[in-house]
């Protein structure tokens, strides 16, 4: 009977740990709802491109939507930001459920190539924290205006 019960609780546990994988399977255009800050909980993140290399893995870009900013240059609001690159599993850790999926990707071509521009100059990586710890790390730097 013991044995039994035993093998009855590993197969559960393979079987929940296969249904959480396959429930944060990642794919381009799906949106997911993230673990946000306080006040945003209608922001989301759409998958805009996956990549993957050999020092870093699984790179997934990605836009936000939906948040709340000031930026403090111009004093004016923004919700948007349309390219940040993540490691998977920094964004595997952000992702509460999946909302939606697009077929229609924003142009995130822009903000891509500065990244990939300076990736390549070893001069940019992908992020290993989550997305609420990337806004409010926005949030606190010091911006300058320029040119």
């Amino acid at each position: 009977m013991k044995i039994a019960l035993k093998a009855l609780l590993f197969c559960s546990a393979l079987w929940s740990t296969a249904a959480f994988s396959a429930s944060k399977e990642l794919k381009v255009g799906d949106i997911w709802a993230y673990k946000n800050r306080p006040g945003e909980d209608g922001s989301t993140l759409t998958i805009l491109k996956i990549e993957n290399y050999p020092k870093l893995g699984k790179v997934i870009h990605i836009r936000v939507d939906g948040f709340q900013m000031i930026n403090p240059v111009t004093g004016s609001e923004f919700n948007e930001m349309p390219h940040l690159p993540f490691q998977a599993k920094a964004l595997e850790r952000s992702i509460t459920h999946r909302v939606g999926e697009t077929a229609e990707i924003t142009d995130f071509s822009q903000g891509y190539m500065a990244w990939r521009t300076a990736f390549d100059e070893r001069k940019a990586g992908a992020f290993k924290i989550t997305v609420r710890q990337v806004l409010d790390g926005l949030i606190k730097s010091n911006w300058e205006a320029s040119d």
